[in-house]
């Protein structure tokens, strides 16, 4: 059986798989990528995703959705896997849409569950090794076969996650994507552009009706969607760096650092200088 230490890397289009031990330099910037990202570990590790720190115990998983910033730089030594996934190469059914465009991956904060399925030995016969016999067989046989992998992984956690939701299934699945392919764009691209019709425009429908979804979804507009996505990563830069706020006014994409103080304190009630402060 292949073990983390045997294990080397797997990477092909809209997938990548790897052990913690093959990787020295772990540290990974998923803002402006499509990556949805699980998480597994066989030894408890601590994690920082989106500026906040996690600790992940034995035979746990983590579910992070695109566009979120995940540091394991200081993971050094654990037994474990991390398993990235493109939307395009996941997607093949509306349940596939379903599953992966749903409060697993884009709820308020990344989901945490404690895996009893899958431990450490169950894992490497059930994924790794087939994964790695499939590498062998050729990209599409892998395809299959990671897909299935991937599958196994979320269908659980997924049911468990949404059982407790009677809203979500009343909802078009055709909206939840629209709306969570919103987010992914608006994580890739607010600090340039802030208007609608740049978000509709790449989603091939009219302001409006973006608009609406949105508000029939997530009871907020396209426009707040993306002042919220703004802010949170402004505020991020304002507590987690040591940038002056006329750097971090330049980063956000601001001309003048007095738009910038008065946006933040908008959105937040704070002016930047209170927010670092706290």
């Amino acid at each position: 059986m292949i073990t983390p230490d045997q294990f080397g890397n797997i990477t092909t289009t809209g997938f990548q798989f790897f052990s913690f031990r093959s990787n020295p330099d772990l540290g990974i910037e998923q803002n402006g990528r499509d990556f949805f990202t699980i998480i597994k570990t066989f030894e408890p590790i601590d994690i920082i995703i989106e500026g906040e720190r996690y600790h992940l115990g034995t035979n746990q998983m983590i579910f992070v959705g695109p566009g979120r910033s995940i540091d394991m730089s200081n993971v050094r030594g654990g037994k474990g896997y991390l398993l990235c996934f493109t939307a395009r190469f996941y997607e093949r059914s509306v349940e596939d849409s379903a599953t992966i465009h749903s409060a697993l991956f884009f709820g308020e904060r990344p989901v945490l569950y404690h895996d009893s399925c899958f431990g450490e030995h169950v894992f490497n016969q059930q994924i790794t090794s087939r994964l790695a016999r499939a590498r062998r067989q050729g990209e599409h046989i892998f395809d299959l076969v990671a897909h299935h992998c991937v599958e196994s992984l979320l269908l659980d956690v997924y049911h468990e996650v949404s059982s407790g939701d009677d809203m979500s299934q009343l909802k078009n699945t055709t909206d939840i994507g629209l709306v969570n392919h919103f987010s992914v764009l608006i994580h890739k691209h607010c600090r340039e552009y802030t208007y609608v019709q740049f978000y509709a425009d790449q989603l091939h429908v009219t302001a409006r009706k973006l608009t609406d979804v949105c508000l029939a979804v997530t009871g907020k507009t396209a426009k707040s969607m993306i002042l919220s996505v703004l802010v949170q990563q402004a505020v991020r830069y304002i507590k987690h760096t040591s940038l002056s706020i006329s750097q971090i006014s330049y980063e956000m994409g601001f001309n003048d650092e007095s738009n910038f103080r008065n946006f933040v304190k908008k959105q937040t009630g704070h002016i930047p200088r209170a927010l670092r402060g706290n």
